[in-house]
């Protein structure tokens, strides 16, 4: 015979248990329709044309409700020089407003206090020389992409400390994006980034830039990309980007968008929003595949690419023949919105 205080008991457990199996129930809904949205996009994932990749593209952004400082990514930009104070604050100004939590700019000590100026919001560290090695490195390690190049310069002294730096990313696997001076420097020492390991780079050369690294490499075949290995990706910018991957069926093309004003210092965004987005990519681990990498690089520089166009075509909406990287930067959350919003 089976008490009243035992009964209660036992009518306390199969109510407990029965909440418990709901709760399930409703995760496993949750989970299942995210896999269903999931599999939509990642259908035919090795046949990637514009219309796939633009769904693609909107999936990486993160969303904003329950994050931490630091969340949205951490990137740093290391670059700048006397003469060069604009490159390395548009290329982090972007990254910044395109959704980064934290930019960094390691810079020169004659350019910090100028690119200081331009922004409160960055954080800048005047540690671009040879003495102040240890302190780069330390930096390193709180970087999750690092953009190396915009505005960095030529001179001798400079290039030594980024094949340090070079080598250093190399050793710590971080997420790279090179342009601008940065491609020269490896232009002038191909082998130093030679089977760079995952997650990988991704070079962003202009047409000209592109053609000194094949003359460097010497080699006139279609796959010239590929002389650094596997994680190693190239984005050759022009009227027509060309995207070229280790993998065939993530490399595309695309000229949508943008305007005849090749302004200085528009390649500048783009490589601040790829190091935003490549980022955000990684985190995702967007298509559940044995590419997860070359695939987050390929999504995240369509992304880049096209938003930098996006600036670029309303600005010079406005501005026509006087526009400039400053003007673009006016129009980057209205171009995030029209491309990345989910409901468009």
């Amino acid at each position: 015979m089976v008490s009243r205080g035992n009964r209660v008991e036992v009518d306390l457990i199969s109510f407990t248990m029965n909440r418990w199996c709901l709760a399930i129930l409703f995760i496993n809904i949750v989970i299942q329709g995210c896999l269903s949205q999931n599999g939509k996009e990642c259908t035919d994932i090795n046949n990637l044309d514009n219309q796939r990749l633009m769904s693609l593209m909107k999936a990486i952004v993160p969303e904003l409700e329950g994050k931490r400082k630091g969340d949205a990514g951490k990137i740093g930009v290391i670059g700048g020089a006397t003469e060069y104070t604009g490159a390395p604050y548009f290329s982090a100004i972007t990254a910044l407003k395109v959704g980064a939590d934290l930019v960094y700019v390691i810079t020169t000590e004659s350019a910090a206090p100028v690119i200081k100026a331009y922004s409160p919001d960055l954080i800048v560290y005047p540690y671009l020389n040879t003495n102040t090695v240890s302190k780069i490195y330390s930096l390193l390690n709180k970087m999750d992409v690092i953009i190396i190049g915009p505005g960095l310069g030529r001179e001798e002294e400079t290039l030594k400390l980024i094949y340090e730096i070079f080598i250093e990313c190399k050793k710590l696997r971080k997420p790279l994006v090179i342009d601008a001076d940065g491609l020269y420097a490896v232009s002038k020492n191909l082998s130093v980034l030679q089977n760079y390991p995952s997650p990988g780079i991704i070079f962003t050369p202009n047409y000209r830039e592109a053609n000194k690294l094949k003359q460097a490499i010497s080699l006139n075949d279609s796959n010239w990309f590929n002389y650094w290995g596997d994680y190693v990706t190239v984005l050759v910018k022009g009227s027509e980007d060309h995207y070229y991957s280790s993998i065939s069926s993530y490399s595309w093309s695309s000229k949508y968008g943008g305007s005849g004003r090749r302004v200085g210092g528009q390649g500048d965004i783009l490589s601040g929003a790829l190091g935003t987005l490549y980022n955000w990519a990684l985190n995702l681990k967007v298509c559940d595949t044995g590419n997860i990498f070359q695939l987050a690089q390929s999504i995240s520089t369509f992304a880049a690419a096209r938003f930098t166009r996006e600036c670029n075509y309303k600005a010079y909406l406005e501005y026509s023949r006087s526009l400039t990287t400053t003007d673009m930067l006016k129009y980057i959350h209205a171009s995030f919105e029209s491309l990345f919003n989910k409901e468009n």
